[in-house]
């Protein structure tokens, strides 16, 4: 796992250096550089496979060079093949990129199964070739236009993108990111939080040819198309409901299989689900043994998984490591994550998913974790809250549901608890009356549009379609309706973002096997009623698991819990004073849009228990800490004095400047991996 960044345009040799830095902790074991051709390409790793050899930036004979982020499940098959005319001189999967490139060119990201965001660079050809895993789990920003003499440039994440002094002196705040992460908890889909800074696509890929090449100028396509339903044709019969749980269980245990490629040892997140645990009994299966897992708890029963991921800590005899989450680690933790996440978040699971990752650092380098399990096999709430609002909707008429109905729901005594009845009926109403492809994004993200409009009351944005989905198939049955929302957006935008960044501020890398691309196309194939019938969720999983006797009943079966912590009760008790004076102090200048007579409306809401407001607190919460991280404070705010180097330390380190560059294994690295 790494970072990477690149520029061409004129620019002083020590900014590709800074930006390398701004992203250390994704590799903190060494650094790379190359420059040629108005060209340069940095490089941070966190060493895993080839551990000796895997440095980059890394060339191949004809000069072309290429600098990776991330892991290639399919590079011991693709390594037979691809070595067959030359013996490798790694056992890098980066020089399987390159081999990849050599005989496939642009194509040969078809031929990548894994988790990877590259960019290559071919002197020849005068262009820069990259691209993103299929499913996005890890990141790749670029520029949309040029800044000053910067004609283009990419990095794994904002920061990068920052330290560089010409993009930063520009970087104005986009009002379409910010609209998109108050209705969403994120910033979605290719947009950032910066005009005329996008993100590429999952499953996309681009091209950037120099001034004067025969591919002068920026093209992007997508290489996969993620779809749900039978393949077109029907040329593959429906598989049984057994066969298919059998098969689902055959394919996850091929890639948690897979995802233990690697030079250093591996353990396993465990929060105590069905997922988690379903992915170490897997391991198990597989024969690995002496397995590490890593959980984290919370005081609050209603939060806390502790006593299942014992339970499934000692059924499979693993070394089992725990910590709870505390009030003071949320104060504690917001400031360095803050300026780890580049963009306001809501999601505030990140937190403890940042000190999950700080436990599972202190004793591996890699991990597999279970995300992606509710997307595939229809996990969430909102699976059953679509079925539910269209019989809402047959039996209870409009003006009742909004005089009577929702004035009573109103009335309903608050509670603390994770997803407590009124707070989810709460929800459930607000969405009801708007387009169905809608509701799920209305009822997951903490501001409604109609809120919005009291917030934001200058913005002219706010008004337009929010989510994005108003073409999508009016006849799409609930549960692929709901599968096609949370793979595009949710996974996409929360989750995977969430837990790239969490792990990687602690230079964790996070494998992620119910996302293994064979696993996917498979159960999209599946029908709707084989993950979610008669309001059981994941139902293929569960009955698949205990047939397989991977794991007891009781774990199976029980009722889900999600990974939130307990803001609600956090912001009306241990933590009142402290939201108090976030919020409620003068608003940053950068959100001088924003009308604090809202906040202030709904904080006496929140606080006095007449409504549950926390989604909307939290959000604005984290958007006031970027603000004042990235636009106030100078920590994470780039200086124009961060292109000097230290005096002990060379502008360019081990950066070509002749016209071939560096062979394989690539050249210096500034720290030895």
């Amino acid at each position: 796992m790494c970072g990477i960044c690149g520029i061409v345009g004129l620019t002083k040799p020590g900014t590709i250096v800074t930006m390398a830095d701004a992203i250390a902790h994704r590799g903190p074991d060494a650094d790379g550089f190359y420059r040629q051709d108005n060209v340069s390409l940095g490089h941070r790793r966190l060493s895993i496979v080839d551990v000796q050899h895997g440095q980059q930036p890394m060339a191949d004979e004809s000069g072309v060079v290429v600098v990776f982020n991330g892991e290639i499940y399919n590079h011991p098959l693709l390594q037979e093949e691809l070595g067959e005319e030359a013996p490798y001189q790694t056992n890098s999967d980066t020089e399987t990129i390159l081999r990849a490139y050599r005989k496939y060119g642009t194509k040969c990201v078809e031929e990548l199964d894994g988790m990877f965001a590259f960019v290559l660079y071919d002197p020849q050809q005068q262009c820069l070739f990259g691209a993103r895993d299929r499913l996005g789990k890890k990141p790749l920003y670029y520029t949309l236009r040029s800044f000053g003499d910067i004609e283009f440039a990419f990095a794994s994440e904002l920061k990068a993108l920052r330290a560089c002094p010409e993009i930063v002196s520009e970087l104005k705040l986009s009002e379409e990111g910010m609209i998109s992460y108050l209705l969403n908890d994120y910033v979605s889909s290719t947009l950032s939080i910066y005009d005329h800074i996008g993100q590429l696509a999952p499953g996309a890929a681009f091209q950037y040819g120099l001034a004067g090449s025969k591919q002068e100028g920026f093209r992007q396509w997508n290489y996969w198309e993620r779809k749900i339903g039978p393949p077109a044709g029907g040329k593959r019969a429906t598989p049984s409901y057994s066969q298919a749980g059998q098969t689902v269980i055959d394919l996850l245990t091929e890639a948690v299989e897979r995802r233990f490629m690697s030079d250093v040892p591996v353990g396993i997140l465990l929060s105590g689900g069905i997922d988690s645990s379903t992915v170490v009994a897997c391991a198990h299966r597989a024969g690995f043994q002496s397995l590490k897992t890593f959980s984290v708890g919370f005081q609050e029963d209603s939060f806390d998984e502790t006593p299942y991921a014992e339970e499934v800590a000692r059924l499979y005899n693993t070394e089992h490591y725990h910590r709870n989450f505390t009030s003071q680690d949320l104060v504690e933790r917001v400031p360095r994550l803050v300026e780890m996440m580049d963009e306001p978040f809501a999601d505030p699971s990140v937190l403890p998913t940042s000190l999950l990752a700080e436990l599972a650092s202190e004793e591996v380098k890699t991990v597999l974790g279970g995300d992606g399990a509710d997307e595939l096999f229809a996990g969430y709430d909102p699976f059953k809250a679509l079925a539910a609002a269209r019989w809402y909707e047959r039996l209870v008429p409009r003006f009742v549901s909004q005089h009577l109905v929702g004035p009573l729901v109103r009335c309903l005594p608050d509670s603390d608890r994770n997803m407590s009845l009124p707070f989810k009926l709460n929800r459930f109403l607000r969405g009801l009356h708007v387009a169905r492809p809608d509701r799920i994004g209305i009822w997951m993200g903490a501001f409604s549009p109609q809120q919005l409009t009291e917030l934001l009351p200058d913005f002219q944005g706010v008004g337009k379609h929010p989510f994005g989905s108003a073409d999508k198939e009016a006849d799409l049955d609930d549960v692929t309706l709901a599968l096609d929302f949370f793979q595009e957006s949710y996974l996409v935008n929360d989750i995977l973002v969430k837990v790239d960044r969490a792990s990687m501020m602690h230079s964790l890398e996070v494998r992620t096997p119910f996302l293994d691309t064979r696993l996917v196309d498979y159960v999209n194939s599946l029908p709707s009623h084989f993950k979610y019938r008669r309001g059981t969720s994941k139902r293929l999983l569960k009955d698949a698991v205990l047939e397989t006797g991977l794991l007891p009943e009781q774990i199976v079966r029980r009722r889900k819990k999600g990974f939130g912590i307990p803001v609600a009760r956090w912001m009306r008790v241990e933590l009142h004073d402290y939201f108090r004076a976030q919020l409620l102090e003068e608003l940053p200048t950068s959100l001088g849009m924003i009308d604090s007579r809202a906040i202030e409306k709904m904080w006496d809401e929140h606080t006095e228990r007449k409504a549950n407001r926390y989604k909307e607190l939290w959000a604005l919460f984290m958007m006031i800490q970027w603000a004042r991280n990235v636009f106030e404070n100078s920590v994470g705010q780039p200086q124009p004095a961060a292109t000097q180097q230290p005096t002990d330390r060379p502008a360019i380190v081990g950066l070509p400047t002749t016209e071939s560059a560096a062979p394989l294994p690539s050249g210096k690295n500034r720290n030895a991996a």
